[in-house]
């Protein structure tokens, strides 16, 4: 009696468990996914004269208007580069854009200026639609009287991310 005694206690002991949980909610959100359009693909800096002061085209008159539309009231972040022309027989200009930007399309005269790196947040409220504009300009950093003639191109590329 005692040895089956024995067994059940055992098998009492190996049946006893000890359990725990936890639960996490789990949430997220969905925002407006970030556009980004462009007025003109082109900004032209017209004639230059080789070792003449290099010309440069204002931001706050600049034909080129990106529209950025996105989250409102969220933050983004705006980067760009200098950008280098290619000339004839492997010549270059450098181009230092300047960006200005705002909330309202007519306020371009009066926009402010971004550097790149720099974050702007949309108005309008959370989970709305909002825009915010930019416009480009911008100058040739040095045009030297041996500079090469011919036509010169390159790309500027506006790049806008949620922070």
């Amino acid at each position: 009696m005692l040895a089956a005694a024995m067994l059940l206690g055992i098998a009492g002991v190996a049946s006893a468990q000890s359990s725990a949980n936890q639960t996490v909610t789990i949430n997220g959100t969905v925002i407006q996914a970030i556009t980004l359009s462009v007025s003109t693909s082109t900004l032209s800096l017209g004639n230059m004269v080789a070792g003449t002061p290099p010309p440069s085209i204002s931001a706050t008159t600049s034909p080129v208007m990106f529209t950025l539309t996105g989250n409102g009231s969220s933050v983004v972040s705006v980067t760009f580069s200098p950008v280098t022309l290619s000339g004839p027989s492997s010549s270059s200009l450098t181009f230092t854009p300047t960006v200005v930007g705002d909330s309202v399309s007519a306020n371009q005269a009066s926009a402010s200026p971004i550097s790149t790196g720099a974050t702007v947040t949309l108005s309008g409220s959370n989970y709305s639609s909002a825009n915010y504009y930019f416009w480009l300009g911008g100058s040739v950093a040095s045009l030297p009287s041996a500079q090469t003639p011919g036509a010169y191109t390159g790309t500027f590329t506006l790049q806008v991310t949620y922070n």
